[in-house]
């Protein structure tokens, strides 16, 4: 009688478990009856509320966009700025720098100097010794200056030229003050045309064409002649935009004579600054020595004195 019940049970079960229905469909969209009440939307149709739908999605893709858009904007900014803090160092970092290379060549230029003025004490100057003696003293009225820089290199051998050369372009490494700068280039074009003259000179002995292409040089130069430096500039970059423009001009010629033209505004410029450092020269000498001839209340009278 209990087996016949229990194998009752049994087959309710089974038939129970074959008839059941699952309560949910993976497939269906989960819907949340609350909310859709608090918002009011229950009552809207599936295509209305499917639209809603919709326009939530697309309202969350524009702020998601929003979202990652302002992330790059900071990204952008705060590479800018590293950029900017970069770019500040490293221009702080090259006025230290420069600092640096300007006290490191004008202590270099005060040895250079000191080491000059040591050989010229000791009747063993070198040819830019004399110049830099020249140049550095050229405002001290209390230093007398007899020659020109120009005469030294004039007298120089070839070898000694090229020393010359040398030492010229130390300085014009060293030194940074512009006027000073300005004249040791001059100098240095005047050196490199002496060297130029000199070697024509050796050519001279052997070639004939040589001394037709001297005879050439000697005719340029007297076009300069008489001219200032600023003429002479002038008439370079005459000659300049001659060659530039072309046409049916001597090429050869015109170089030749812009070659000499470029030569001759350091000549002049240099002459002209002589003759300045002279006359500033006399005119402190000539003012000491009326200072020294009056007496003390000539040269500071007293208010309200009158003359006997």
């Amino acid at each position: 009688m209990g087996s016949d019940s229990e194998e009752g049970e049994r087959k309710s079960k089974d038939q129970h478990a074959t008839t059941r229905q699952p309560t949910s469909n993976k497939d269906d969209a989960f819907v949340w009856k609350k909310k859709q009440v608090e918002e009011g939307t229950d009552k809207l149709s599936s295509e209305q509320k499917q639209l809603i739908s919709k326009q939530k999605e697309r309202e969350k893709k524009v702020e998601l966009w929003k979202v990652q858009q302002r992330r790059r904007e900071r990204e952008l900014e705060q590479a800018a700025r590293a950029e900017e803090i970069d770019r500040e160092r490293q221009e702080k970092e090259g006025v230290l720098f420069k600092e640096w290379q300007d006290q490191e060549g004008q202590f270099h230029l005060e040895q250079a100097r000191k080491r000059s003025e040591i050989r010229i004490k000791d009747n063993r100057a070198n040819p830019i010794d004399l110049i830099a003696y020249y140049i550095y003293n050229a405002n001290d009225s209390s230093v007398e200056i007899t020659g020109e820089p120009i005469s030294v290199v004039e007298n120089l051998n070839l070898e000694d030229l090229e020393d010359l050369q040398a030492d010229i372009k130390v300085y014009m490494d060293l030194d940074r003050n512009q006027t000073e700068k300005v004249f040791w280039e001059d100098m240095e074009v005047i050196c490199k045309e002496q060297i130029r003259v000199v070697n024509a000179k050796l050519r001279v002995e052997r070639n004939s064409r040589s001394s037709i292409n001297s005879a050439v040089n000697t005719d340029i130069t007297k076009i300069f002649k008489g001219k200032s430096s600023s003429q002479l500039t002038e008439m370079y970059k005459g000659i300049q935009a001659k060659l530039k423009k072309g046409g049916p001009i001597d090429v050869s010629y015109w170089e030749n004579v812009s070659a000499q033209a470029f030569v001759s505004i350091s000549r002049v410029r240099l002459q002209e600054r002589h003759q300045q450092i002279t006359k500033n020269k006399n005119f402190a000498s000539r003012s000491r020595d009326a200072v020294e001839k009056k007496t003390v209340d000539e040269l500071f009278p007293v208010s309200g004195s009158k003359k006997k």
